[in-house]
């Protein structure tokens, strides 16, 4: 039989058993879980319209999230916050904060150590079709029980064209220099970044 001679039928067919082999991808991403979560995206203050889904598969000492988002506004910049809570219940406990209710303030109260651990996750610029996926991977992190993850997306604005130091500022720094100057927010940019959409998992 000569390479021409190959039909479609038999593509399919070896198409097929390389699934039955190795699983879809969907099944394979599960199949690599100890624990595979599942939330939605939206927008807390009902404000951006942002929506969408997301996943955090914990393997072990491995976690990985992938988190699908649209309605997002074309040419401005995102980025993606991998926030850790260990205890919610020491969450509040500050002025005007309600104890056991993780909020904003969280992430820098108590100033010696906030309840909040948190790193950036992903940061990209949305398309004309105002839909982004992003992605992170985290080794040797420990989940406690009960505890909570968050993915938090900050908007930045239009991306900058012209000014490529900005640009970085935009895609790899929370830009608000509340959580930390300069590093985390250049007082010269003023508060730049904020919050617009969340995901957020219990971890059992």
């Amino acid at each position: 039989m000569t390479r021409k001679s190959i039909s479609a039928s038999a593509l399919n067919f070896a198409l097929a058993a390389l699934l039955v082999a190795f699983g879809s991808p969907n099944n394979a991403y599960a199949a690599d879980c100890d624990q595979l979560l599942k939330a939605s995206v939206s927008d807390p203050h009902q404000t951006s319209g942002i929506t969408g889904s997301a996943e955090l598969c914990i393997d072990d000492n491995h976690a990985t999230v992938s988190e699908r988002t649209e309605n997002l506004i074309s040419g401005h910049a995102y980025t993606t916050w991998f926030a850790y809570i260990d205890d919610p219940k020491q969450c509040g406990n500050y002025e005007g904060g309600t104890p056991g209710v993780c909020a904003d303030p969280d992430a820098v109260l108590p100033a010696d150590s906030p309840t909040v651990v948190f790193g950036r996750m992903d940061g990209a610029i949305a398309g004309a079709s105002g839909r982004l996926r992003f992605t992170g991977s985290f080794h040797d992190l420990r989940f406690s029980h009960g505890s909570t993850v968050w993915i938090i997306m900050f908007e930045h604005g239009p991306s900058s064209t012209t000014d490529n130091r900005f640009l970085a500022r935009q895609l790899l720094t929370p830009q608000l220099p509340v959580l930390g100057p300069p590093g985390l927010g250049a007082p010269a940019d003023g508060n730049v970044g904020h919050g617009v959409a969340l995901a957020a998992f219990n971890i059992p």
